[in-house]
């Protein structure tokens, strides 16, 4: 499955893969994504309410009762697209346009309720939208017009308007079958199966986001890897990457300019770390390089990131620990050194308890001779340490 880095600070390449353990024998791994997806969601939903108060990257502004509340567009029509169109629907052509939006109908304290929820929230808002939409608009007297939300920055290849592409309501699954766009992988350089790369956010919050991604709905910027273009969203990816926020912020060249390129990635890890910024996601593609997104996570300082891949390499190459698989511990052995590599402690400890507690079988495989020296002295220490202490 995935694969050890190349460089200096990457893993060796160790013979076999991961496989049959991956997912049917695991007692444990439902409550380990449970708990991992938990951490995800939350996270996403911390990092877009800083976006909200520390007001990153805001193109709109809301006078409601004489108080200026400062947005983000995209994440209104990934959120509440209906809201949307109905305040600033007449400024879809104009994205620099900075003059407020008057809302009626609102209090203040009712109005920034309103955007907490939507930046915030990780269970679906329609019902949510639906409401203010009644009260505010409907029952005020203003009448809810049909509006044609087809425009140029956010429609897919069929010409979908805007309410069919984004539509809470749609039973369109397809989306989050790695529904990858023709500009990220074509012909040979395909990497991503979309035969077993689902793309499974972590919360409502995240499917909202990685729709606006997926369907390359009013981007604001272009990043080039691999020669491929991914268009995304200045304040999102402020708002989830350490590096990024310094990236962007005005301290960089790269601030002011529409297009970026990034160095040291390949376009798969890219796509990996795009889906997670905006959705959460909590799996890699076959061909993902773990031991190189450990590296990458680390670097644009993505926390969750690199939890989910510590949980893959936990489910796919440790099956977490819970039982010894027959001709399948060349895995466990790769997980130990990209463990070591990128400093996973906790990995690393748990990976040479295991060896230790079935040494005979480990020390046995071919595979063991293509693990560091210095590893393998420390797998000798740890083993003459528990013959020690049971004697």
């Amino acid at each position: 499955m995935a694969r050890c880095g190349a460089g200096s600070a990457a893993p060796v390449v160790l013979l076999g893969s991961p496989g049959v353990c991956s997912k049917g024998l695991q007692r444990k791994g439902p409550c380990e994504r449970r708990r991992l997806k938990a951490m995800v969601s939350e996270q996403l939903s911390q990092d877009l309410v800083r976006l909200l108060r520390e007001e990153m990257h805001t193109d709109v502004i809301f006078s409601v009762g004489g108080t200026l509340f400062k947005a983000h567009k995209a994440i209104l029509l990934a959120r509440v697209p209906d809201f949307y169109f109905h305040t600033i629907g007449q400024t879809l052509n104009n994205l620099t346009n900075h003059e407020p939006v008057a809302v009626e109908n609102f209090e203040a304290s009712e109005f920034r309720t309103f955007l907490q929820i939507v930046y915030s929230s990780n269970r679906n808002i329609k019902n949510y939208e639906e409401e203010i939409l009644r009260k505010k608009i409907v029952e005020s007297g203003v009448p809810q017009k049909k509006h044609d939300f087809t425009f140029e920055k956010c429609t897919d290849n069929g010409g979908r308007s805007s309410t069919e592409f984004l539509g809470k309501k749609s039973s369109d699954s397809s989306l989050l079958k790695c529904e990858i766009p023709e500009d990220i992988c074509d012909g040979e350089d395909n990497l991503i199966s979309t035969d077993n790369y689902d793309l499974d956010p972590a919360s409502e919050l995240g499917e909202d986001l990685l729709k606006l991604y997926l369907r390359h709905c009013c981007p604001d910027i272009d990043i080039y890897v691999d020669g491929k273009s991914f268009k995304a969203h200045r304040a999102i990816l402020s708002a989830r990457s350490s590096y990024f926020a310094a990236m962007l912020s005005g301290c960089w060249s790269e601030s002011s300019q529409e297009h970026i390129t990034l160095q040291g990635i390949n376009h798969v890890e890219m796509n990996v770390m795009m889906h997670f910024m905006y959705g959460g996601t909590l799996d890699f593609p076959d061909k993902a390089n773990v031991g190189q997104i450990l590296n990458m996570a680390d670097m644009y300082g993505l926390e969750g990131l690199k939890e989910v891949a510590i949980y893959i390499l936990r489910r796919d190459y440790c099956n977490f620990f819970q039982k010894l698989v027959p001709r399948r511990l060349a895995p466990v052995l790769e997980c130990l050194i990209i463990a070591h590599s990128v400093g996973v402690e906790s990995l690393f400890a748990d990976c040479m308890k295991w060896i230790v507690k079935h040494f005979a079988r480990f020390w046995s495989e071919r595979s063991f001779a293509n693990v560091p020296p210095e590893i393998q002295k420390s797998c000798l220490n740890m083993l003459i340490q528990s013959l020690v202490s049971i004697s």
